[in-house]
């Protein structure tokens, strides 16, 4: 397997798992996820390109609200003057909506085509799987995805050199299991020791702690941990990691940058407060895993409407059955039958039969229930 400059293992595959409204995405270095993507059709990504209509300016900083066809207007940062109000102007989505902030938005260099009124959606986001194969080619030795059509999909979007074949069996239990490793704040280390992660409006803290570990271990391997979970659960924005005291503090920032330097999203390790603090900064390309997927401390009722689905039609295939009663509690519910209704509809499809849903109160959010219709 071949390795990066700074020491970090290459990516070497791809995976790309369908389920009714939603792909998900992983690629690996050996058997190590690097990197999570999830694309939810009824949700704005990152990188689509949309007719938006100008706005009113945004008080005290340059930039003009734009609808662009989102439940909140987007922020367009501006370089120059605004463009009148109320024209139509192409921008590209940096960041989605998040908590009660519109998208960030930037200039899209995109021709608006006459006649096309906002908001209107221009260019779909690129596929994280074609985004990965461009960067990674030379390493990428397989590409495995489910079901069989979206094989296909893939096949003819990447070309008849992409190393695609249909993924069989419980090929993204791993990544699954990873995903759920990636929205707890804890990290351990293989020493002993652990890593902390805790996010505030305005800072990412990252404690270290040794536990049983020799103290210059703890640090390496957390200097590792981080660079991974960064990248893994998309963190951005102000870093600090609080290492653990040693006289090595200098070498150990140097460590933490050349253990970042792999990551494609511009990370800066700026040095060592006088606190002994690590400071990084990381841009903000996308949601975070936390962000997309959870709402406070626990799984949104959209995430748990997305999982019950994939988990549905997993049991009617297995069962065998067209039909599936499915128990769930009332705000999951209310997702499937609201802002979930195509994800809803597309399981319906590949059952070829019935999804019934039945409300239960005194279910938490995070439980449901199937048996066959």
């Amino acid at each position: 397997m071949s390795r990066s400059r700074s020491g970090g293992t290459l990516p070497d595959a791809i995976l790309v798992m369908r389920g009714p409204g939603e792909t998900r995405y992983a690629l690996l270095a050996g058997e190590e996820v690097i990197e999570i993507a999830h694309r939810r059709d009824a949700d704005v990504q990152p990188g689509a390109v949309y007719v938006g209509r100008v706005g009113a300016g945004v008080p005290g900083v340059s930039a003009v609200f734009v609808e662009f066809g989102d439940s909140l207007p987007g922020v367009l940062a501006l370089k120059g003057r605004p463009p009148p109000q109320g024209s139509a102007v192409a921008v590209s989505v940096t960041v989605p909506a998040r908590a009660d902030k519109g998208a960030e938005l930037k200039a899209s260099e995109t021709k608006l085509p006459e006649g096309v009124k906002a908001p209107a959606l221009l260019k779909a986001a690129p596929d994280p799987a074609a985004v990965w194969w461009d960067c990674y080619k030379d390493g990428i030795t397989r590409i495995a995805a489910s079901p069989a059509r979206e094989a296909a999909r893939l096949k003819a979007a990447l070309g008849a050199d992409a190393p695609v074949e249909e993924g069989g069996g419980d090929f993204f239990a791993g990544v699954d299991e990873t995903i759920e490793a990636a929205l707890s704040p804890l990290v351990a280390l293989p020493s002993g020791g652990s890593v902390i992660i805790e996010h505030t409006a305005a800072v990412t803290a990252i404690d270290v702690n040794s536990g049983s570990a020799d103290p210059g271990t703890a640090n390496t391997e957390a200097i590792a941990a981080v660079a991974l979970e960064l990248r893994r659960r998309n963190i951005a924005g102000h870093i600090v990691v609080d290492l653990i005291p040693s006289r090595r503090r200098v070498p150990l920032a140097r460590q933490m940058a050349d253990a970042v330097s792999p990551d494609p999203v511009a990370t800066n390790v700026a040095g060592v407060t006088p606190l002994g603090m690590v400071e990084i900064t990381r841009r903000r390309l996308g949601l975070s895993l936390a962000e997309v997927l959870c709402d406070g401390a626990e799984l949104g009722a959209a995430s748990v409407g997305y999982k019950l689905l994939r988990a549905a039609v997993a049991f009617a295939l297995q069962a065998k059955t067209a039909g599936v009663v499915v128990s769930a509690a009332p705000e999951v519910a209310a997702a499937l039958q609201g802002p979930l209704r195509e994800a809803l509809t597309e399981a319906r499809d590949i059952l070829k039969g019935e999804i019934v849903l039945k409300v239960r109160a005194d279910f938490a959010r995070s439980r449901f229930e199937f048996h066959p219709a």
